[in-house]
């Protein structure tokens, strides 16, 4: 016959196998040798971010990991050390990271891990101009003097927001890079994802021996108006009729789409391009006729095309600034 162990030894031997597991664990698990010090609860697009944690022990190698919520993770994000028992990372949320909960994970081998969720909030990014393309023509009055025409295509950079108040100087430029002429505009409104077609000429007592154009562009402010845009039909180019060598306006129809506005006033504007789609050059006019909804009127812009020659001439973009009233206003 085999001879029993007391019953406290068997006690004894499987405290000793409970202890002995638990070292055993592995040390990925536990995270209460990690803490977090400071987090972020709430971040902008754009902004700065910044995480900090304690760690025993001290000097264990961290690594931090960013997952925002569209599963896009945040680069260059270094491992480190944690000196003197912290650890402590800065980086800037990229202005395209999605909003929504995010989470900041630091890991730090057999010391554990530990995380955080924080909200990324949109910015609220200002309206850029972008000159999208710029040309000019230039003619010998037959009287003396030049004048030079002139077109800007401007793109309004921002998904959201219309810019205001957009201030244009366009700086004539002579090819040893002196000026030889300054012209300027303000365009009301560009709308959010829009292209405004800016289109002038400016006059020289002289010749004007103009090698490029210098635009600078200033946004007097930004916001969701919505404003709802007249319809355009039948743009087309026509000669001067004294001299069919060269351009003399752009006709076409002016439509009215909106149920329950009317249309008071418009100012237009348009750009000139060649057939290789090149800025050639741009003009402007009115249309002072009121447009009940759902009608349309012609449009004739005469202003600024007669430094452009005809076979230069292939197409027009044309833009408009509306004035709308209440219907029976």
């Amino acid at each position: 016959m085999f001879a029993s162990a007391p019953a406290s030894s068997f006690r004894f031997a499987v405290v000793v196998s409970l202890l002995c597991l638990a070292a055993a664990a592995p040390a990925g698990a536990r995270s209460d040798g990690v803490r977090v010090g400071f987090a972020p609860q709430r971040v902008v697009q754009g902004s700065e971010a910044a995480i900090g944690v304690t760690v025993r022990p001290a000097g264990a190698r961290c690594a931090l990991k960013v997952r925002y919520k569209s599963g896009n993770y945040q680069p260059d994000l270094a491992a480190q050390s944690a000196t003197g028992g912290r650890a402590v990372w800065r980086w800037r949320v990229p202005l395209t990271a999605a909003t929504g909960r995010a989470k900041a994970t630091v890991s730090c081998g057999r010391a554990g891990r530990v995380s955080r969720r924080f909200m990324i909030v949109g910015q609220v990014i200002p309206p850029r101009i972008t000159v999208e393309k710029k040309g000019f023509s230039v003619r010998n009055n037959p009287y003396g003097g030049a004048s030079v025409s002139y077109g800007l295509l401007l793109t309004n950079d921002s998904p959201k927001f219309d810019a205001l108040k957009v201030y244009v100087l366009v700086n004539f430029v002579m090819a040893d890079n002196h000026l030889i002429g300054t012209a300027t505009t303000t365009v009301p409104l560009i709308p959010a994802g829009g292209t405004y077609a800016l289109g002038s000429d400016l006059g020289f007592p002289g010749a004007a021996p103009v090698d490029r154009l210098e635009v600078v562009i200033q946004v007097g402010g930004h916001a969701r108006t919505n404003t709802p845009m007249p319809a355009l039909a039948n743009v087309h180019i026509m000669p001067d009729q004294f001299d069919q060598t060269w351009m003399g306006e752009v006709d076409g129809e002016l439509i009215n789409p909106q149920p329950s506005l009317v249309l008071q006033s418009a100012q237009l504007s348009a750009v000139i391009l060649d057939q290789s789609g090149n800025v050639v050059g741009g003009g402007s006019g009115y249309a002072f006729a009121t447009l009940p909804p759902a009608s349309r009127q012609v449009i004739k812009m005469t202003s600024g095309f007669r430094s452009i020659r005809m076979v230069n001439a292939a197409s027009a973009i044309v833009s408009v600034e509306p004035t709308w009233v209440q219907g029976g206003g």
